[in-house]
C-alpha cells in the first residue's frame, strides 16, 4: 500500500523534478483516470443541456432530463443515465446553431418570453416512449459558484415528433 502511495505521489510532481518519462505516464493516466476528466474538474466552467417539456396552456416547464446523480438513477449507480444522455445529445445535435436564443436568467421560467417568441423547429424525438412529445425547450445552463443552482444562458424551442413505436 505504501509503494502505491509513493508512486502516486511521485507521479504528481512537476516534470522538471521527475523527468519526462514519468510526466508522460502521468498524462497518459489522466486520459483514463476519471478524476482528471473535465466532468470532475472545473465544473463551474461547464455547460449543461437540459430539456423541458413545455405545457403551453399552463405555461409550465417539466424537466425531461435528470442529472446522473438523480434518485431515479440510484444516485449514479444505474447506467441508464448514459443512454438518456446520449438521447439528449443526439436530439440537440440535430439543432442548427442559429436556432439558439440568448436568455440570461435564473430559471427556464424566467425565459418564457423568449421561448414563446422563438420559432419551433420540428425534430424527431430520440427519447424513450414515456417522454412526452410536442413543445420542448432545450436550455444551456451554467453552474453558479455561489449556489447549487444553475443559470440559463441560451434556449432553443422545438416541436418533438414522436417516433412510431
Amino acid at each position: 500500500m505504501g509503494t502505491i502511495l509513493l508512486a502516486a505521489t511521485v507521479a504528481q510532481l512537476p516534470a522538471d523534478l521527475v523527468g519526462p518519462r514519468i510526466s508522460a505516464q502521468r498524462e497518459t493516466l489522466r486520459l483514463i483516470w476519471p478524476q482528471g476528466m473535465q466532468l470532475f474538474t472545473n465544473s463551474a466552467g461547464r455547460e449543461f443541456i437540459v430539456a423541458y417539456h413545455y405545457d403551453e396552456p399552463a405555461g409550465t416547464f417539466v424537466p425531461i432530463t435528470r442529472t446522473a446523480g438523480d434518485r431515479g438513477y440510484l444516485h449514479g449507480l444505474d447506467r441508464r443515465s448514459y443512454a438518456d444522455l446520449s438521447r439528449l445529445l443526439a436530439t440537440v445535435d440535430a439543432l442548427p446553431d442559429d436556432h439558439w436564443r440568448d436568455c440570461a436568467a435564473a430559471t427556464v421560467t424566467d425565459c418564457a418570453a423568449v421561448i414563446t417568441k422563438a420559432p419551433k423547429l420540428p425534430l424527431n424525438s430520440y427519447f424513450p416512449p414515456d417522454v412526452p412529445c410536442g413543445p420542448t425547450a432545450f436550455t444551456v445552463e451554467h453552474p453558479s459558484r455561489d449556489t447549487t443552482a444553475r443559470h440559463v444562458v441560451r434556449v432553443a424551442v422545438v416541436d418533438l415528433q414522436c417516433a412510431p413505436r
